[in-house]
Formats: C-alpha cells, sequence, structure tokens
C-alpha cells in the first residue's frame, strides 16, 4: 500500500521512541489496546487508570518538549506516518492516537487515521476523518490524493453513483492541478477497475508510466488488469 504523505525525518525519535515506550501504559491491557487502535481511542470515557496514564504521558512530553505540545504531536504524528509506510498500522494508529491526545488540531494525525480507517474499509469513518483533516491541514495535493482515493474505494464497494461522480471529479481536478502525480493517476485507474472500466483504467495507468514516480506504480494491480483487458 502506497501513502502520499511525507514528512524529513529528525534525529529526534531515537529519544521520543524510548520516551513513548517508558510510559506506555502497564494496567488494564487489554482494554488499553482495544482503544490504541481505534481513531480518537475511539472516543470512550477512560477509567481513573487510563486518565492517569494519559497525565503521565503528557506530562513527559512536556518536561521532554518543553511545553510545546504542537511540536510533540508533530513529530508523534511524523512517527505514525513512517510506521504506515513500513506496514505497521497498529503501531501508526497508537503514534497517531498520541498525537492527537497532545493536538486536538493535529490535520496530520487526522489524516494518518482516515487513512487506516479507509484501507480497512471502514469508509464512513475514513471519510469523516478525511473531512476534518482538510479542515485543518488546508490546500494540501496529497492529503486530496487520498482523500479522492478513499472516496472512490467506498463507491467502488457500495456501488454509490454519487461517491463515484465525487471521486471521478477529484480525481480529474487533482490532474489538472498536478498532471504528474502518480498515485492520483493509479488512484483513477483503480476505480475505473472496479467499476468494470478497464480500457479508461489502461489509458490512466499509461499516463502515470511516464511520470518521474513511476517506480511506484502497484505492478499487482497492473497485473490485475492486464488479466482482466491486455494491454492495448
Amino acid at each position: 500500500m502506497a501513502y502520499t504523505k511525507s514528512f524529513k525525518l529528525s534525529s529526534i525519535y531515537a529519544c521520543l521512541l524510548v520516551l513513548l515506550v517508558a510510559i506506555a501504559p502497564l494496567g488494564n491491557i487489554a482494554f488499553a489496546e482495544s482503544i490504541n487502535l481505534l481513531p480518537k481511542y475511539g472516543m470512550q470515557p477512560k477509567n481513573e487508570a487510563q486518565k492517569a496514564v494519559d497525565e503521565k504521558f503528557i506530562a513527559s512530553i512536556d518536561n521532554y518538549y518543553k511545553g510545546d505540545r504542537k511540536k510533540a504531536a508533530q513529530d508523534i504524528s511524523t512517527k505514525g506516518w513512517q510506521f504506515l509506510r513500513q506496514g505497521s498500522t497498529s503501531d501508526a494508529m497508537r503514534r497517531f492516537n498520541q498525537a492527537w491526545l497532545l493536538d486536538k488540531g493535529n490535520g496530520y494525525a487526522i489524516w494518518g487515521m482516515a487513512a487506516i480507517q479507509a484501507s480497512a474499509g471502514k469508509f464512513d469513518e475514513s471519510l469523516k476523518l478525511f473531512q476534518e483533516a482538510e479542515g485543518l491541514v488546508g490546500d494540501d495535493i496529497d492529503l486530496a490524493v487520498d482523500h479522492a482515493r478513499a472516496i472512490g474505494m467506498a463507491g467502488a464497494q457500495s456501488r454509490n453513483d454519487a461517491l463515484l461522480k465525487d471521486a471521478f471529479s477529484r480525481f480529474s481536478n487533482i490532474h489538472n492541478r498536478s498532471p504528474q502525480h502518480t498515485l492520483n493517476l493509479q488512484n483513477w485507474a483503480i476505480t475505473l477497475f472496479y467499476v468494470g472500466n478497464y480500457a479508461e483504467a489502461w489509458k490512466k495507468i499509461q499516463l502515470a508510466e511516464v511520470t518521474p514516480r513511476r517506480a511506484d506504480l502497484d505492478p499487482s494491480f497492473i497485473a490485475a488488469l492486464q488479466n482482466k483487458m491486455p494491454r492495448p
């Protein structure tokens, strides 16, 4: 799975990882793990022990970052994106939740949660999170690409014409803004594939194959498309 979000890595991560492990919750582990893997901890009420763990976490972060919670949340959400690209969605969601706990306005953490939910097929929640992330992050082409992809996946799964129309409109608008965006073209092709329009899917793949990031194309998808319709 490819995700469009990217950040420059910071040397602070090694120290940050040690800090996060040191203050990880020890009590009621099963319940803690269940809510740690839900966006925004599932918005579930926490017991006193869990609240105490949160307070210890925030105090430790405040001490380490000298009270700059926005910077801490940004670093932690960046680590979450690193985990997500490595395929470790559980570790990624834990980091996105920690970032959100520190800064409810961190759109990159919300974006990450949305991407995970979309990949899990939980589209109702994913699309709500993407909408929230757009309001926080603003005009970001990669966020727009991920959002359009989720809408296309939701529309294809549910055969919802309104969602599909929205997705195709977004793919087209993104292409007009950024015609060399490889993953937008691939997402467009994948959605066309799922609705059975293989000829148009090939057209998008052929455009993507001459973009600078063509190496990011998914060969398994191209093979699946080839099985449905030989390359024109």
